[in-house]
């Protein structure tokens, strides 16, 4: 769902960005329509444009997914750390038990 609603900003976004622009200049070229009037509407046209881009990219689903992905990350760094602590805390009890019976079979060997 995510990727398509960024191809949908995208392509909106190219559309009334560059689609626009391009019809006022073939309606003034081809039908006399009002340069003037034709370059304000395409001037708004790139603004409108831009602004569903940033809007899209910073409110919309391309903004979510790297928030939601860093979370995510965050909270499996989390659990990782917790599980090589615990392993840790392991290592260091055998370690001990380890010690103990070493010192168990010198002292059986003299």
């Amino acid at each position: 769902m995510s990727k398509t609603s960024s191809a949908l900003i995208v392509l909106s976004a190219i559309a009334i960005g560059l689609g626009v622009p391009g019809i006022c200049l073939y309606a003034s070229l081809f039908y006399g329509f009002n340069f003037l009037a034709a370059a304000a509407v395409a001037f708004m046209a790139v603004l409108v444009g831009g602004g569903i881009a940033i809007v899209g990219v910073v409110q919309g689903p391309l903004g979510r997914v790297f928030d939601d992905s860093g979370r995510v990350e965050r909270q499996r760094l989390r659990v990782l750390r917790e599980q090589q602590r615990a392993t840790l805390e392991e290592l260091n009890g055998i370690v001990g038990v380890l010690g103990e019976i070493r010192d168990i079979l010198k002292a059986v060997e003299e």
